[in-house]
């Protein structure tokens, strides 16, 4: 029997605080933070994807789907950190950011059946939003790196330098649509 083991049969001790230089207290913070961000991006993921639909054979169809399978394979890195952690999923929250972003369908666009170049104006800003989180979560990550051996400083790094890409590949986008929409 290791250490851990007995730790483990302790009420009250986390034996993840015993493998990590974070405290329980600290650990804590972080599955929530983490389990926040698992149920953004099931939100997000799901009007990336609503995005994709909507512009198929456009200028902007292949772009967009090549960042939507961007955020989903971030999205699953972020769920293997979360098994990491032993983050338990929020139903309730990934509920929520899925009704988030299917009810960002119904909004005042200028047309009532037809996809309006409004539209992709307002969706581009959200997915911007989202992405600059993630990008934000990532960076996060990275710092905590230094007292989390667990965290893999290299790959979180390059999960950074990835998010920093999708945004200028948005804003690219977001121009385009503004163009289209506006001028």
């Amino acid at each position: 029997m290791t250490t851990h083991d007995i730790a483990d049969k302790i009420e009250g001790f986390d034996a993840t605080e015993a493998k990590t230089g974070i405290r329980s207290d600290q650990l804590h913070l972080l599955r929530i933070y983490l389990r926040d961000h698992e149920a953004a991006s099931v939100g997000g993921l799901q009007l990336f994807r609503r995005c994709c639909k909507a512009n198929r054979g456009t200028a902007y169809a292949a772009e967009l789907q090549r960042l939507t399978e961007d955020v989903r394979a971030n999205r699953d890195a972020l769920r293997r950190i979360c098994q990491m952690f032993g983050v338990e999923y929020s139903t309730l929250g990934r509920a929520a950011a899925y009704a988030g972003a299917t009810l960002g369908r119904i909004k005042m666009n200028g047309r009532v059946f037809k996809y309006s170049p409004l539209s992709r104006v307002i969706e581009l800003e959200a997915l911007s939003s989202g992405v600059m989180s993630q990008l934000r979560l990532w960076e996060s990550l990275v710092h905590l790196s230094a007292v989390e051996e667990r965290l893999d400083q290299v790959e979180l790094s390059r999960h950074v330098t990835e998010a920093s890409g999708q945004l200028d590949a948005l804003h690219l986008l977001h121009d385009k649509a503004v163009d289209e929409a506006f001028m």
